[in-house]
Protein backbone atom coordinates (compact mmCIF):
# COMPACT_ATOMS: atom_id res chain seq x y z
CA UNK A 1 0.00 0.00 0.00
CA UNK A 2 3.26 2.21 0.44
CA UNK A 3 4.20 2.33 -2.65
CA UNK A 4 0.89 3.91 -4.09
CA UNK A 5 1.80 7.02 -1.98
CA UNK A 6 4.42 7.34 -4.33
CA UNK A 7 5.06 10.26 -6.71
CA UNK A 8 3.17 8.84 -10.15
CA UNK A 9 5.64 8.41 -12.65
CA UNK A 10 5.81 10.03 -16.31
CA UNK A 11 3.35 8.64 -18.65
CA UNK A 12 3.36 10.99 -21.97
CA UNK A 13 6.11 9.18 -24.15
CA UNK A 14 6.46 5.64 -22.98
CA UNK A 15 5.46 2.94 -25.36
CA UNK A 16 5.74 -0.64 -24.88
CA UNK A 17 8.45 -2.47 -27.20
CA UNK A 18 9.06 -5.77 -27.96
CA UNK A 19 11.97 -7.49 -26.18
CA UNK A 20 14.53 -8.30 -29.11
CA UNK A 21 14.17 -4.21 -29.46
CA UNK A 22 15.46 -4.00 -25.90
CA UNK A 23 18.55 -6.42 -27.10
CA UNK A 24 19.50 -4.78 -30.02
CA UNK A 25 19.18 -1.16 -28.04
CA UNK A 26 21.70 -2.68 -25.58
CA UNK A 27 24.26 -3.83 -27.99
CA UNK A 28 24.25 -0.20 -28.96
CA UNK A 29 25.91 0.77 -26.13
CA UNK A 30 22.19 2.65 -24.85
CA UNK A 31 21.58 2.62 -21.35
CA UNK A 32 17.81 1.60 -19.63
CA UNK A 33 16.46 4.90 -20.94
CA UNK A 34 19.62 7.20 -20.35
CA UNK A 35 20.09 10.01 -22.81
CA UNK A 36 17.80 8.71 -25.25
CA UNK A 37 15.22 12.51 -25.97
CA UNK A 38 14.26 10.65 -29.26
CA UNK A 39 13.75 6.67 -27.63
CA UNK A 40 10.29 5.99 -27.47
CA UNK A 41 11.00 2.78 -26.68
CA UNK A 42 11.98 1.07 -23.43
CA UNK A 43 11.56 -1.35 -20.65
CA UNK A 44 8.67 -0.81 -19.16
CA UNK A 45 8.52 0.58 -15.67
CA UNK A 46 6.82 2.86 -13.26
CA UNK A 47 3.14 2.55 -14.96
CA UNK A 48 4.41 0.23 -17.31
CA UNK A 49 5.71 -2.29 -14.50
CA UNK A 50 4.63 -5.17 -12.88
CA UNK A 51 3.90 -3.97 -9.48
CA UNK A 52 2.02 -1.07 -10.27
CA UNK A 53 -0.39 -3.81 -12.86
CA UNK A 54 -1.10 -5.44 -9.41
CA UNK A 55 -1.94 -2.30 -7.29
CA UNK A 56 -4.37 -1.18 -9.73
CA UNK A 57 -6.00 -4.52 -10.10
CA UNK A 58 -6.27 -4.33 -5.83
CA UNK A 59 -7.90 -0.80 -6.02
CA UNK A 60 -10.32 -1.77 -8.68
CA UNK A 61 -11.82 -4.81 -6.62
CA UNK A 62 -12.17 -2.94 -3.46
CA UNK A 63 -13.88 -0.61 -5.74
CA UNK A 64 -16.38 -3.12 -7.03
CA UNK A 65 -16.60 -5.08 -3.62
CA UNK A 66 -17.81 -1.45 -2.32
CA UNK A 67 -20.35 -1.17 -4.74
CA UNK A 68 -21.49 -4.99 -4.81
CA UNK A 69 -22.00 -4.21 -0.84
CA UNK A 70 -23.80 -1.35 -1.35
CA UNK A 71 -26.48 -3.06 -3.60
CA UNK A 72 -26.83 -5.37 -1.01
CA UNK A 73 -27.54 -3.18 1.46
CA UNK A 74 -30.14 -1.19 -0.38
CA UNK A 75 -31.63 -4.17 -1.44
CA UNK A 76 -32.02 -5.56 1.69
CA UNK A 77 -33.37 -2.14 3.70
CA UNK A 78 -35.85 -1.83 1.19
CA UNK A 79 -37.22 -5.81 0.70
CA UNK A 80 -37.35 -7.40 -2.82
CA UNK A 81 -38.87 -5.36 -5.32
CA UNK A 82 -38.01 -7.48 -8.24
CA UNK A 83 -41.24 -9.74 -8.50
CA UNK A 84 -43.88 -6.28 -7.47
CA UNK A 85 -45.51 -6.15 -10.44
CA UNK A 86 -46.39 -2.86 -10.13
CA UNK A 87 -43.15 -1.61 -9.31
CA UNK A 88 -42.04 -3.51 -12.43
CA UNK A 89 -44.49 -1.96 -14.80
CA UNK A 90 -43.40 1.36 -13.43
CA UNK A 91 -39.98 0.83 -13.90
CA UNK A 92 -41.45 -0.29 -17.25
CA UNK A 93 -42.86 2.82 -18.32
CA UNK A 94 -46.37 3.30 -20.08
CA UNK A 95 -46.56 0.21 -22.95
CA UNK A 96 -45.82 1.94 -26.35
CA UNK A 97 -48.57 2.23 -28.42
CA UNK A 98 -48.85 -0.39 -31.75
CA UNK A 99 -47.34 1.46 -35.15
CA UNK A 100 -48.90 1.07 -38.38
CA UNK A 101 -47.26 1.59 -41.96
CA UNK A 102 -48.04 4.44 -44.12
CA UNK A 103 -51.39 4.49 -46.15
CA UNK A 104 -50.91 3.36 -49.36
CA UNK A 105 -51.84 5.61 -52.65
CA UNK A 106 -51.81 5.32 -55.85
CA UNK A 107 -50.18 8.05 -58.10
CA UNK A 108 -52.10 9.84 -60.44
CA UNK A 109 -49.34 10.71 -62.79
CA UNK A 110 -51.46 12.72 -65.44
CA UNK A 111 -55.40 13.06 -66.68
CA UNK A 112 -55.81 10.26 -68.78
CA UNK A 113 -52.81 7.50 -67.65
CA UNK A 114 -53.87 4.19 -67.66
CA UNK A 115 -52.19 1.59 -65.98
CA UNK A 116 -53.17 -2.31 -65.97
CA UNK A 117 -54.16 -4.23 -62.54
CA UNK A 118 -55.11 -7.61 -62.03
CA UNK A 119 -57.90 -7.33 -59.10
CA UNK A 120 -59.34 -10.94 -60.26
CA UNK A 121 -57.97 -14.14 -61.69
CA UNK A 122 -57.81 -14.18 -65.62
CA UNK A 123 -59.21 -10.63 -66.15
CA UNK A 124 -57.06 -7.60 -66.80
CA UNK A 125 -58.44 -4.46 -65.37
CA UNK A 126 -57.90 -0.62 -66.57
CA UNK A 127 -57.19 2.43 -63.70
CA UNK A 128 -58.08 5.48 -65.66
CA UNK A 129 -56.87 8.84 -64.01
CA UNK A 130 -60.03 11.46 -64.16
CA UNK A 131 -58.39 14.29 -62.20
CA UNK A 132 -55.33 15.15 -59.89
CA UNK A 133 -57.40 17.60 -57.53
CA UNK A 134 -58.96 15.39 -56.23
CA UNK A 135 -56.87 11.95 -57.31
CA UNK A 136 -59.78 10.55 -58.86
CA UNK A 137 -59.72 6.97 -60.64
CA UNK A 138 -62.26 4.92 -63.33
CA UNK A 139 -62.09 1.67 -63.40
CA UNK A 140 -64.58 -0.14 -66.12
CA UNK A 141 -65.86 -3.37 -65.30
CA UNK A 142 -65.10 -3.83 -61.62
CA UNK A 143 -68.08 -5.28 -61.24
CA UNK A 144 -69.66 -8.10 -63.14
CA UNK A 145 -73.82 -7.47 -64.65
CA UNK A 146 -74.74 -10.02 -62.73
CA UNK A 147 -73.16 -8.57 -59.68
CA UNK A 148 -74.55 -5.55 -59.83
CA UNK A 149 -77.81 -7.09 -60.60
CA UNK A 150 -77.33 -9.32 -57.10
CA UNK A 151 -76.98 -6.24 -54.66
CA UNK A 152 -79.75 -4.25 -55.85
CA UNK A 153 -81.77 -8.10 -55.26
CA UNK A 154 -80.14 -8.12 -51.69
CA UNK A 155 -81.12 -4.36 -51.45
CA UNK A 156 -84.60 -4.45 -52.30
CA UNK A 157 -84.97 -8.09 -49.92
CA UNK A 158 -83.35 -6.44 -47.25
CA UNK A 159 -85.78 -2.96 -47.32
CA UNK A 160 -84.30 0.86 -48.07
CA UNK A 161 -85.02 3.67 -46.30
CA UNK A 162 -85.13 7.25 -46.69
CA UNK A 163 -82.05 9.44 -46.43
CA UNK A 164 -82.01 11.93 -43.89
CA UNK A 165 -80.05 14.91 -42.97
CA UNK A 166 -81.92 15.91 -39.75
CA UNK A 167 -85.24 14.63 -38.63
CA UNK A 168 -87.68 17.69 -38.42
CA UNK A 169 -88.70 16.86 -34.51
CA UNK A 170 -85.14 17.15 -33.11
CA UNK A 171 -84.72 20.91 -35.09
CA UNK A 172 -86.13 22.48 -32.04
CA UNK A 173 -84.32 20.45 -29.58
CA UNK A 174 -81.00 21.29 -31.53
CA UNK A 175 -81.82 24.89 -31.22
CA UNK A 176 -82.66 25.28 -27.81
CA UNK A 177 -78.69 24.19 -26.98
CA UNK A 178 -77.69 27.21 -28.86
CA UNK A 179 -75.46 29.05 -27.16
CA UNK A 180 -73.62 32.00 -28.80
CA UNK A 181 -74.95 35.50 -29.27
CA UNK A 182 -76.25 37.13 -32.37
CA UNK A 183 -72.85 38.99 -32.98
CA UNK A 184 -70.77 36.19 -32.78
CA UNK A 185 -72.93 34.79 -34.97
CA UNK A 186 -73.00 37.55 -37.50
CA UNK A 187 -68.65 37.87 -37.12
CA UNK A 188 -68.79 34.27 -38.06
CA UNK A 189 -71.20 34.54 -41.02
CA UNK A 190 -69.10 37.63 -42.29
CA UNK A 191 -66.22 36.20 -44.15
CA UNK A 192 -64.82 38.97 -45.45
CA UNK A 193 -65.15 41.05 -42.80
CA UNK A 194 -67.18 43.52 -44.67
CA UNK A 195 -69.82 44.55 -41.96
CA UNK A 196 -72.14 42.76 -44.35
CA UNK A 197 -74.11 39.54 -45.13
CA UNK A 198 -74.13 38.83 -48.78
CA UNK A 199 -76.42 36.14 -50.05
CA UNK A 200 -72.94 33.89 -51.02
CA UNK A 201 -72.21 34.17 -47.43
CA UNK A 202 -75.02 33.16 -45.74
CA UNK A 203 -75.34 30.22 -48.44
CA UNK A 204 -71.99 29.32 -48.16
CA UNK A 205 -72.57 28.20 -44.59
CA UNK A 206 -75.59 26.32 -45.23
CA UNK A 207 -76.86 22.47 -44.41
CA UNK A 208 -80.28 23.41 -43.52
CA UNK A 209 -81.32 22.05 -39.70
CA UNK A 210 -84.35 21.00 -41.13
CA UNK A 211 -82.83 19.03 -43.94
CA UNK A 212 -84.08 21.54 -46.37
CA UNK A 213 -81.34 22.84 -49.15
CA UNK A 214 -81.91 26.68 -49.50
CA UNK A 215 -81.13 28.86 -52.70
CA UNK A 216 -80.66 32.45 -53.09
CA UNK A 217 -84.91 32.70 -54.06
CA UNK A 218 -84.91 30.72 -50.82
CA UNK A 219 -83.16 33.49 -48.54
CA UNK A 220 -84.73 36.30 -50.08
CA UNK A 221 -87.73 35.17 -48.91
CA UNK A 222 -87.10 34.45 -46.18
CA UNK A 223 -85.93 37.70 -45.42
CA UNK A 224 -89.04 39.37 -46.71
CA UNK A 225 -91.28 36.64 -44.55
CA UNK A 226 -89.72 37.64 -40.97
CA UNK A 227 -88.79 41.41 -42.20
CA UNK A 228 -85.31 40.98 -42.01
CA UNK A 229 -83.91 42.95 -44.77
CA UNK A 230 -85.78 46.46 -45.18
CA UNK A 231 -84.60 47.52 -48.10
CA UNK A 232 -85.04 44.08 -50.21
CA UNK A 233 -81.26 44.23 -51.22
CA UNK A 234 -80.46 40.88 -50.42
CA UNK A 235 -77.72 42.00 -48.18
CA UNK A 236 -77.77 42.17 -43.71
CA UNK A 237 -75.98 44.74 -42.38
CA UNK A 238 -74.99 44.51 -38.63
CA UNK A 239 -77.85 46.53 -37.27
CA UNK A 240 -80.57 44.80 -39.66
CA UNK A 241 -78.60 41.42 -38.41
CA UNK A 242 -79.29 42.72 -34.50
CA UNK A 243 -82.68 43.61 -35.08
CA UNK A 244 -83.70 40.26 -36.19
CA UNK A 245 -85.50 38.57 -34.14
CA UNK A 246 -84.36 34.58 -34.61
CA UNK A 247 -87.67 33.23 -33.32
CA UNK A 248 -89.06 34.40 -35.90
CA UNK A 249 -86.88 32.72 -38.37
CA UNK A 250 -87.27 29.53 -36.58
CA UNK A 251 -91.11 29.78 -37.13
CA UNK A 252 -90.62 30.14 -40.51
CA UNK A 253 -88.93 27.32 -40.67
CA UNK A 254 -90.94 25.30 -38.61
CA UNK A 255 -94.00 26.27 -41.01
CA UNK A 256 -92.36 25.61 -43.89
CA UNK A 257 -93.56 22.28 -45.33
CA UNK A 258 -90.01 20.53 -46.98
CA UNK A 259 -90.69 19.01 -50.43
CA UNK A 260 -88.41 15.95 -51.37
CA UNK A 261 -86.85 17.83 -53.83
CA UNK A 262 -86.08 20.41 -51.66
CA UNK A 263 -83.95 18.41 -49.38
CA UNK A 264 -80.49 18.08 -49.24
CA UNK A 265 -79.95 14.16 -50.23
CA UNK A 266 -83.33 12.78 -52.03
CA UNK A 267 -82.28 8.77 -51.87
CA UNK A 268 -83.09 5.81 -50.40
CA UNK A 269 -80.34 3.63 -48.97
CA UNK A 270 -79.36 0.27 -46.76
CA UNK A 271 -76.72 -0.99 -45.74
CA UNK A 272 -75.02 -4.63 -46.53
CA UNK A 273 -72.71 -6.30 -44.31
CA UNK A 274 -69.80 -7.79 -46.06
CA UNK A 275 -67.90 -9.13 -43.03
CA UNK A 276 -67.17 -12.69 -41.69
CA UNK A 277 -70.61 -14.80 -42.97
CA UNK A 278 -71.34 -12.71 -45.47
CA UNK A 279 -72.78 -14.19 -48.69
CA UNK A 280 -69.69 -14.87 -50.88
CA UNK A 281 -70.41 -12.74 -53.89
CA UNK A 282 -70.31 -9.72 -50.92
CA UNK A 283 -67.47 -10.90 -49.60
CA UNK A 284 -65.20 -11.38 -53.03
CA UNK A 285 -66.62 -7.38 -53.87
CA UNK A 286 -64.69 -6.52 -50.30
CA UNK A 287 -61.49 -8.91 -51.42
CA UNK A 288 -61.54 -7.13 -54.91
CA UNK A 289 -61.85 -3.44 -53.10
CA UNK A 290 -58.78 -4.78 -50.68
CA UNK A 291 -56.50 -5.53 -53.70
CA UNK A 292 -57.93 -2.49 -55.23
CA UNK A 293 -56.95 0.13 -52.68
CA UNK A 294 -53.59 -1.93 -51.49
CA UNK A 295 -54.56 -1.03 -47.79
CA UNK A 296 -53.89 -3.01 -45.37
CA UNK A 297 -56.73 -5.82 -45.12
CA UNK A 298 -57.15 -4.51 -41.21
CA UNK A 299 -58.56 -1.52 -42.53
CA UNK A 300 -60.51 -2.41 -45.28
CA UNK A 301 -62.14 -5.02 -43.07
CA UNK A 302 -63.15 -2.89 -40.43
CA UNK A 303 -64.55 0.16 -42.63
CA UNK A 304 -68.10 -0.24 -42.65
CA UNK A 305 -70.42 -2.00 -44.70
CA UNK A 306 -71.56 -1.87 -48.82
CA UNK A 307 -74.14 1.16 -48.71
CA UNK A 308 -76.22 0.78 -51.75
CA UNK A 309 -78.37 3.89 -52.92
CA UNK A 310 -81.64 4.43 -55.12
CA UNK A 311 -82.26 7.71 -56.51
CA UNK A 312 -85.47 7.90 -58.15
CA UNK A 313 -86.35 10.05 -60.94
CA UNK A 314 -86.40 13.45 -59.15
CA UNK A 315 -83.39 11.83 -56.87
CA UNK A 316 -80.02 13.75 -56.37
CA UNK A 317 -77.64 15.26 -53.53
CA UNK A 318 -76.39 18.18 -53.55
CA UNK A 319 -72.20 18.78 -53.19
CA UNK A 320 -70.62 17.37 -50.45
CA UNK A 321 -67.58 15.71 -48.98
CA UNK A 322 -67.44 12.49 -47.94
CA UNK A 323 -65.12 13.27 -44.82
CA UNK A 324 -64.32 16.43 -42.87
CA UNK A 325 -61.36 18.21 -41.32
CA UNK A 326 -59.12 16.96 -38.79
CA UNK A 327 -59.95 18.80 -34.95
CA UNK A 328 -57.79 17.97 -32.00
CA UNK A 329 -61.31 18.77 -30.34
CA UNK A 330 -63.00 15.91 -31.54
CA UNK A 331 -62.22 11.98 -31.81
CA UNK A 332 -63.89 8.90 -33.19
CA UNK A 333 -66.12 6.81 -31.10
CA UNK A 334 -65.12 3.82 -32.21
CA UNK A 335 -61.30 4.10 -31.50
CA UNK A 336 -62.35 6.00 -28.32
CA UNK A 337 -63.23 2.92 -26.79
CA UNK A 338 -59.57 1.31 -26.93
CA UNK A 339 -57.82 4.55 -27.06
CA UNK A 340 -59.37 6.43 -23.36
CA UNK A 341 -59.02 9.83 -24.41
CA UNK A 342 -61.10 12.36 -23.34
CA UNK A 343 -62.26 15.15 -25.68
CA UNK A 344 -65.38 17.53 -25.80
CA UNK A 345 -66.69 16.17 -28.80
CA UNK A 346 -66.69 12.90 -30.33
CA UNK A 347 -68.16 11.80 -33.63
CA UNK A 348 -69.15 8.31 -35.59
CA UNK A 349 -66.04 8.48 -38.51
CA UNK A 350 -68.54 6.66 -40.43
CA UNK A 351 -66.58 3.38 -38.98
CA UNK A 352 -70.48 1.60 -37.87
CA UNK A 353 -73.68 3.69 -39.93
CA UNK A 354 -76.39 4.77 -37.74
CA UNK A 355 -79.21 2.68 -39.39
CA UNK A 356 -77.09 -1.32 -38.42
CA UNK A 357 -80.19 -2.10 -36.68
CA UNK A 358 -77.92 -3.18 -33.92
CA UNK A 359 -78.59 -2.60 -30.26
CA UNK A 360 -78.22 1.28 -29.67
CA UNK A 361 -76.00 -0.07 -26.30
CA UNK A 362 -72.96 -2.17 -26.33
CA UNK A 363 -72.54 -5.86 -24.94
CA UNK A 364 -69.77 -6.08 -22.55
CA UNK A 365 -66.81 -6.62 -23.99
CA UNK A 366 -67.53 -5.45 -27.76
CA UNK A 367 -67.32 -2.67 -29.60
CA UNK A 368 -69.56 0.25 -30.16
CA UNK A 369 -72.66 -1.02 -32.52
CA UNK A 370 -74.41 1.93 -32.90
CA UNK A 371 -72.69 5.21 -34.60
CA UNK A 372 -73.16 8.39 -32.37
CA UNK A 373 -73.81 11.84 -34.08
CA UNK A 374 -71.52 14.92 -32.72
CA UNK A 375 -73.73 16.47 -29.80
CA UNK A 376 -76.17 19.10 -31.17
CA UNK A 377 -75.33 22.70 -29.86
CA UNK A 378 -71.64 22.02 -30.71
CA UNK A 379 -69.52 25.91 -30.27
CA UNK A 380 -69.22 27.87 -33.74
CA UNK A 381 -65.95 26.70 -35.28
CA UNK A 382 -65.22 24.11 -33.10
CA UNK A 383 -67.29 21.18 -35.48
CA UNK A 384 -66.06 19.63 -38.22
CA UNK A 385 -67.27 19.32 -41.70
CA UNK A 386 -71.49 19.40 -41.51
CA UNK A 387 -71.16 20.38 -37.87
CA UNK A 388 -70.12 23.55 -38.34
CA UNK A 389 -73.34 26.08 -36.99
CA UNK A 390 -74.53 28.17 -40.00
CA UNK A 391 -77.23 30.42 -41.09
CA UNK A 392 -79.02 31.82 -37.86
CA UNK A 393 -77.86 28.96 -35.88
CA UNK A 394 -79.14 25.90 -38.22
CA UNK A 395 -76.74 23.31 -38.53
CA UNK A 396 -76.52 19.55 -39.28
CA UNK A 397 -75.61 16.50 -37.14
CA UNK A 398 -75.38 13.77 -39.95
CA UNK A 399 -72.19 12.26 -38.62
CA UNK A 400 -69.10 13.21 -39.03
CA UNK A 401 -66.71 10.82 -41.36
CA UNK A 402 -63.42 10.25 -41.09
CA UNK A 403 -63.03 8.36 -45.11
CA UNK A 404 -59.74 8.05 -46.23
CA UNK A 405 -60.56 6.87 -49.32
CA UNK A 406 -64.36 6.31 -51.19
CA UNK A 407 -64.91 3.55 -53.44
CA UNK A 408 -68.19 3.97 -55.92
CA UNK A 409 -69.90 1.69 -57.42
CA UNK A 410 -72.22 2.23 -60.50
CA UNK A 411 -75.22 -0.65 -60.67
CA UNK A 412 -77.10 0.73 -63.85
CA UNK A 413 -77.26 2.72 -66.51
CA UNK A 414 -79.41 5.44 -65.72
CA UNK A 415 -81.44 6.69 -68.53
CA UNK A 416 -81.56 10.27 -68.06
CA UNK A 417 -79.26 12.07 -65.87
CA UNK A 418 -77.61 10.77 -62.73
CA UNK A 419 -73.94 11.96 -63.22
CA UNK A 420 -71.55 12.41 -60.03
CA UNK A 421 -70.23 15.84 -61.16
CA UNK A 422 -66.71 16.90 -58.82
CA UNK A 423 -67.54 21.30 -59.27
CA UNK A 424 -64.06 22.28 -58.74
CA UNK A 425 -62.02 18.96 -59.80
CA UNK A 426 -58.53 20.42 -60.96
CA UNK A 427 -59.58 23.59 -60.55
CA UNK A 428 -55.94 25.98 -60.26
CA UNK A 429 -57.05 27.23 -56.86
CA UNK A 430 -60.01 26.57 -54.48
CA UNK A 431 -62.14 29.20 -52.14
CA UNK A 432 -65.53 28.25 -50.72
CA UNK A 433 -66.78 31.69 -51.82
CA UNK A 434 -66.73 31.09 -55.53
CA UNK A 435 -68.66 28.30 -55.54
CA UNK A 436 -71.38 31.05 -55.24
CA UNK A 437 -71.48 33.66 -57.56
CA UNK A 438 -74.32 35.53 -58.44
CA UNK A 439 -77.25 32.88 -58.64
CA UNK A 440 -75.27 30.46 -59.45
CA UNK A 441 -74.45 27.36 -56.61
CA UNK A 442 -71.67 25.12 -58.23
CA UNK A 443 -72.88 22.71 -55.35
CA UNK A 444 -76.66 22.94 -56.13
CA UNK A 445 -77.02 19.46 -58.16
CA UNK A 446 -80.55 20.25 -59.17
CA UNK A 447 -79.54 23.08 -60.96
CA UNK A 448 -76.57 23.67 -62.23
CA UNK A 449 -74.70 20.40 -62.86
CA UNK A 450 -73.68 21.48 -66.22
CA UNK A 451 -71.46 24.18 -64.49
CA UNK A 452 -69.05 21.53 -62.68
CA UNK A 453 -65.58 21.15 -64.11
CA UNK A 454 -66.20 17.07 -64.17
CA UNK A 455 -69.29 14.61 -64.63
CA UNK A 456 -68.68 10.80 -64.61
CA UNK A 457 -71.72 9.09 -66.32
CA UNK A 458 -73.05 5.86 -64.97
CA UNK A 459 -72.23 2.92 -66.55
CA UNK A 460 -73.32 -1.02 -64.72
CA UNK A 461 -69.68 -2.18 -63.36
CA UNK A 462 -67.94 1.15 -63.26
CA UNK A 463 -66.27 1.72 -60.51
CA UNK A 464 -64.62 5.30 -59.63
CA UNK A 465 -62.42 5.83 -55.92
CA UNK A 466 -61.00 9.04 -55.04
CA UNK A 467 -59.16 10.06 -51.87
CA UNK A 468 -60.51 12.44 -49.52
CA UNK A 469 -57.25 13.63 -47.71
CA UNK A 470 -54.10 14.53 -48.63
CA UNK A 471 -51.21 12.63 -47.34
CA UNK A 472 -49.80 14.51 -44.34
CA UNK A 473 -46.01 13.82 -45.20
CA UNK A 474 -45.48 11.07 -42.86
CA UNK A 475 -47.60 8.20 -44.46
CA UNK A 476 -51.01 9.06 -42.92
CA UNK A 477 -54.07 11.28 -43.17
CA UNK A 478 -53.45 15.43 -43.58
CA UNK A 479 -56.34 18.06 -44.77
CA UNK A 480 -59.29 17.09 -45.89
CA UNK A 481 -58.73 17.91 -49.45
CA UNK A 482 -61.19 20.64 -50.39
CA UNK A 483 -61.37 19.52 -54.02
CA UNK A 484 -62.48 16.19 -53.68
CA UNK A 485 -66.07 18.11 -53.29
CA UNK A 486 -68.71 16.31 -55.47
CA UNK A 487 -72.27 15.39 -55.85
CA UNK A 488 -75.39 13.67 -57.34
CA UNK A 489 -76.75 15.19 -60.45
CA UNK A 490 -80.49 15.27 -60.72
CA UNK A 491 -81.73 12.28 -62.22
CA UNK A 492 -84.10 13.52 -64.69
CA UNK A 493 -85.53 9.61 -66.52
CA UNK A 494 -85.32 5.97 -64.88
CA UNK A 495 -83.82 5.25 -62.07
CA UNK A 496 -80.07 5.55 -60.51
CA UNK A 497 -78.28 2.68 -58.07
CA UNK A 498 -74.97 3.14 -56.98
CA UNK A 499 -73.09 1.18 -53.74
CA UNK A 500 -70.69 2.95 -51.78
CA UNK A 501 -67.26 1.56 -49.96
CA UNK A 502 -65.98 4.05 -47.83
CA UNK A 503 -62.67 3.21 -46.40
CA UNK A 504 -62.14 4.85 -42.83
CA UNK A 505 -58.94 5.43 -40.75
CA UNK A 506 -58.78 7.53 -37.70
CA UNK A 507 -56.90 10.75 -38.39
CA UNK A 508 -54.70 9.62 -35.41
CA UNK A 509 -52.28 6.86 -36.01
CA UNK A 510 -51.79 5.66 -32.79
CA UNK A 511 -55.65 5.17 -32.12
CA UNK A 512 -56.17 3.70 -35.05
CA UNK A 513 -53.68 1.06 -34.42
CA UNK A 514 -54.82 0.56 -30.88
CA UNK A 515 -58.46 -0.02 -32.21
CA UNK A 516 -57.45 -2.36 -34.80
CA UNK A 517 -55.33 -4.42 -32.14
CA UNK A 518 -58.71 -4.67 -29.72
CA UNK A 519 -60.55 -5.66 -32.59
CA UNK A 520 -58.42 -8.31 -33.25
CA UNK A 521 -57.99 -9.23 -29.55
CA UNK A 522 -62.05 -9.21 -29.65
CA UNK A 523 -62.15 -11.66 -32.35
CA UNK A 524 -59.91 -14.19 -31.00
CA UNK A 525 -61.67 -14.16 -27.37
CA UNK A 526 -65.11 -13.28 -28.64
CA UNK A 527 -65.59 -15.76 -31.51
CA UNK A 528 -69.08 -15.71 -33.59
CA UNK A 529 -70.67 -13.14 -30.94
CA UNK A 530 -68.52 -10.76 -31.65
CA UNK A 531 -69.73 -10.75 -34.71
CA UNK A 532 -73.19 -8.52 -35.52
CA UNK A 533 -76.16 -10.12 -36.28
CA UNK A 534 -77.68 -9.47 -39.96
CA UNK A 535 -80.64 -11.80 -40.21
CA UNK A 536 -80.98 -10.95 -43.55
CA UNK A 537 -77.15 -11.49 -44.78
CA UNK A 538 -76.86 -14.78 -42.89
CA UNK A 539 -80.44 -15.79 -44.11
CA UNK A 540 -78.57 -14.91 -47.50
CA UNK A 541 -75.87 -16.05 -47.60
CA UNK A 542 -76.01 -19.05 -49.50
CA UNK A 543 -79.03 -17.49 -51.76
CA UNK A 544 -79.26 -18.72 -55.43
CA UNK A 545 -81.07 -16.16 -57.03
CA UNK A 546 -81.97 -16.08 -61.00
CA UNK A 547 -80.69 -12.84 -62.50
Amino acid sequence: MAAAAGPRPEVQNLQWAPPEHDEAQAAAGLGDCEDAPVRPLCKPRGICSRAYFLVLMVFVHLYLGNVLALLLFVHYSNGDESTDPRLQRRAQGPTPAPTLGPLTRLEGIKVGHERKVQLVADRDHFIRTLSLKPLLFEIPGFLSDEECRFIIHLAQMKGLQRSQILPTEEYEEAMGTMQISQLDLFRLLDQNRDGRLQLREVLAQTRLGNGRWMTPENIQEMYSAIKADPDGDGVLSLQEFSDMDLRDFHKYMRSHKVESSELVRNSHHTWLYQGEGAHHVMRAIRQRVLRLTRLSPEIVELSEPLQVVRYGEGGHYHAHVDSGPVYPETICSHTKLVANESVPFETSCRQVPPTWGLPSTPRPGTAMTQAQSCPVGMPLGMGPGEHQVILLGTYSTTPLPYSYMTVLFYLNNVTGGGETVFPVADNRTYDEMSLIQDDVDLRDTRRHCDKGNLRVKPRQGTAVFWYNYLPDGQGWVGDVDDYSLHGGCLVTRGTKWIANNWINVDPSRARQALFQQEMARLAREGGADSQPEWALDRAYRDARVEL
